[in-house]
Order: C-alpha cells, then sequence, then structure tokens
C-alpha cells in the first residue's frame, strides 16, 4: 500500500500534465470570413440559424447582450407588464438593432414614449424578435413555431427592401445554407407554400457541432481541462451531427405548418415578387388565426434613398403587394425622402442611426393606433 499511493500520485501528475500539454497541439484554422454575428446566433436545422441564449459581448463598444431565448430583449415573463397590450415585432438586424443600443431601438423607443396614453395609443409591451440575416420566410418560420409565450395582441413585420426579396430567393448566406418557402401546388401546400432544404445542412462550423460544444455546460464546468479544450476545437463525426440535427428536427417537426419538399434547384427563384406575396399572405393568414393584428413597415436601403432605381422599382412592387393583399402599413421612404441618407442611416451600405429608429417609431405609432382599434 505505502509503494501504491506514491505510484498513484506519480500517475496523477502525469495525467494532468499530458491534459495541459494537449492545450499546446495546433489548433484548427479558424474560419476569418465568419461575420461578427456568428457569435450571436446558433445553428437551427429548420430556421438555418436562430438567437443564441444569454449572450453577452460588446461591438464598436456597444453593449449586446440576449435573453434567455436568444433574442435582444429582455426576458419573456414580466408580470409588471401584463396589463398593457403586447405587440410583436419581426424582422432581421434593423430590428434587431445593429449598430444602436438597445435601448435607440424603435421597439424601446415605442415601448418608452408613452405613459397611459399617447396620442391614442395606450402603453404597450414592444416584444422584439428580430434575428440579424433573416428574411421574411424565416421571419415566418420563427413565428410559426410560436417560441414566445408571452401573450400579445398584434404582430409587426418589419420588411426591408434592401435584401429581404433576395434572403427569401436564394439559398445561401454568410451563416450558410438557408431554408426556402417556395410556393408549390396547393394541394399539397400549407397555405400555397412549401418549405425546401430542411434540414439545413451545417455548413458552417457551428459549435454545436463539435466534439464538445465549447459555449455548453461540459466546456463551461470543465474549461481548465486540454482535452475538454481539444475536444471543442474538433468537428464532431458526420454521423454524430446527423444524429443531433435529428432529434432537434423532432422537435420542431409537430408546429411546422408548411410540408417538406425536396429541393431541386439550387438557382435563386426567379419571380421574387410573386414569392414575397406568397409568404405575406400565409403570415396574415396564420397571424389572424391566432386573433392578432397584423401590420408591415416597408422600408429602403441607404441606396435607395441615394437613387438606386433598381431597388425603388422593387419597393413600389411590394407597395402593391401589401395593397392587394390588404394589410395595415407604413411607408419609411414616403415619409423620410426629403432627408438625407446619411441622417438617418450610419452608412451607405449600414443600418439605421438612432434618428433612424426615432423615424421608424415615430411612424409605427399611427400604425399600432390603426390596428389596436380591433383585431381580425
Amino acid at each position: 500500500m505505502s509503494r501504491a499511493l506514491p505510484a498513484f500520485g506519480l500517475g496523477l501528475i502525469l495525467a494532468l500534465l499530458l491534459d495541459q500539454v494537449i492545450r499546446l497541439l495546433p489548433a484548427p484554422t479558424p474560419n476569418e470570413d465568419g461575420h461578427w454575428y456568428l457569435q450571436t446566433v446558433q445553428y437551427h436545422p429548420l430556421l438555418g440559424w436562430s438567437g443564441y441564449p444569454n449572450f453577452v459581448g460588446t461591438k464598436d463598444g456597444i453593449p449586446i447582450q440576449t435573453n434567455s431565448r436568444g433574442y435582444r430583449d429582455r426576458e419573456p415573463v414580466d408580470v409588471e407588464d401584463g396589463h398593457k397590450p403586447g405587440v410583436l415585432f419581426l424582422g432581421d438586424s434593423f430590428t434587431w438593432g445593429d449598430e444602436v443600443r438597445l435601448e435607440e431601438r424603435f421597439t424601446s423607443l415605442l415601448e418608452a414614449s408613452c405613459g397611459l396614453v399617447c396620442d391614442r395609443l395606450p402603453a404597450l409591451r414592444a416584444m422584439n424578435k428580430g434575428i440579424i440575416g433573416y428574411g421574411t420566410a424565416q421571419s415566418l418560420l420563427d413565428y410559426t413555431l410560436g417560441r414566445d409565450e408571452r401573450p400579445f395582441d398584434v404582430v409587426i413585420l418589419a420588411l426591408y427592401t434592401g435584401n429581404d426579396l433576395t434572403d427569401n430567393a436564394e439559398v445561401d448566406s454568410p451563416s450558410g445554407p438557408r431554408p426556402r418557402l417556395i410556393r408549390c401546388e396547393r394541394k399539397i401546400a400549407g397555405q400555397g407554400l412549401c418549405l425546401e432544404g430542411v434540414p439545413v445542412a451545417p455548413v458552417v462550423d457551428w459549435p454545436e457541432h463539435r466534439l464538445i460544444n465549447p459555449r455548453g455546460r461540459v466546456a463551461g464546468a470543465v474549461g481548465w481541462s486540454g482535452l475538454i479544450t481539444f475536444a471543442s476545437q474538433r468537428r464532431a463525426p458526420g454521423v454524430v451531427i446527423k444524429n443531433r440535427i435529428a432529434s432537434q428536427m423532432g422537435d420542431v417537426l409537430s408546429a411546422l405548418k408548411f410540408p417538406i419538399v425536396e429541393r431541386t434547384s439550387e438557382a435563386p427563384v426567379t419571380d421574387r415578387i410573386g414569392q414575397m406575396e406568397a409568404i405575406l399572405r400565409a403570415l396574415t393568414l396564420t397571424t389572424h388565426a391566432g386573433g392578432r393584428a397584423f401590420g408591415v413597415m416597408v422600408f429602403p436601403s441607404a441606396r435607395m434613398h441615394a437613387g438606386d432605381a433598381g431597388e425603388l422599382q422593387d419597393y413600389r412592387e411590394i407597395l402593391g403587394v401589401l395593397g392587394r393583399l390588404d394589410i395595415p402599413f407604413v411607408d419609411y421612404y414616403e415619409k423620410t425622402k426629403r432627408l438625407r441618407w446619411q441622417d438617418l442611416y450610419s452608412g451607405i451600405q449600414g443600418h439605421w442611426r438612432a434618428s433612424g429608429h426615432q423615424e421608424a417609431a415615430t411612424l409605427l405609432r399611427s400604425l399600432l393606433v390603426t390596428l389596436s382599434a380591433g383585431t381580425p
């Protein structure tokens, strides 16, 4: 026994040394082309990606934090706000609030601007479900999954003509492949749409598909270990990833309202306006079926403010779609075209400044007054 203890101790020391030496092994080459926002999202087999829960970080000095459901919003249970009508906002990085602080976003401004009554708009709870990179189809799918359990009365879609048509029509993105809703035969379709490209292929080196998720509990609890570090840097075998994805798909299929069809082409959808119309029709039917009012804020890129004629044509066609579908909307461009794009946007390829969000909040007030007057 007296000889066994020193041997055991030496073995333990050698094992710990070996565990730490493993840290010296070269790590895989990082994907330097990955957009910064990939830190704030995670792989999702149906949506392509969803918000990463409880993310905390900064971008250009601006604090970024997500709640337990992955949205840049407060926690979903707010008892003290239970008496206020809820408004759910869908959209992309403009809604999410890229390049501005949380309190500068139009959703936060709408909440903070009123007491009990302000310009006939009651005090409200704004629920922000914007996700960076989402097209209109992904917003519809996210809404269909119904992950937000808080009650709400109105749904507002922020429709960005700068890239929403492209995001819906194409299959690639900085986050890898995305799902696509396409028009299909009504006898098999859900609301005239079928879903293709799911489960979404895990092309991006998502942390969720490493041997050990570096953002998971194991890595957090045993992060000192060289073995854990090694495993969190290496992609899991394909069969393991496939099984993980299959498990996730089983969790979401019950909420899916669109038939899944095989993707037969990687080519972009040619009739982008027709596709957008079908998606907006489905979103209208889905929200109204839940007894909620639905409206749209349509807004352009800085490029259109600077004179991009191509986007202006798309913009006008989308306004025509909203008119045909009888969807209440506000026209951001019409109300702000007197301003220079520099007054609203951070750059020609950028997002709204705080002033751009202020304009959006002002416009949405009138729409919300109309929608809060009654549900469909």
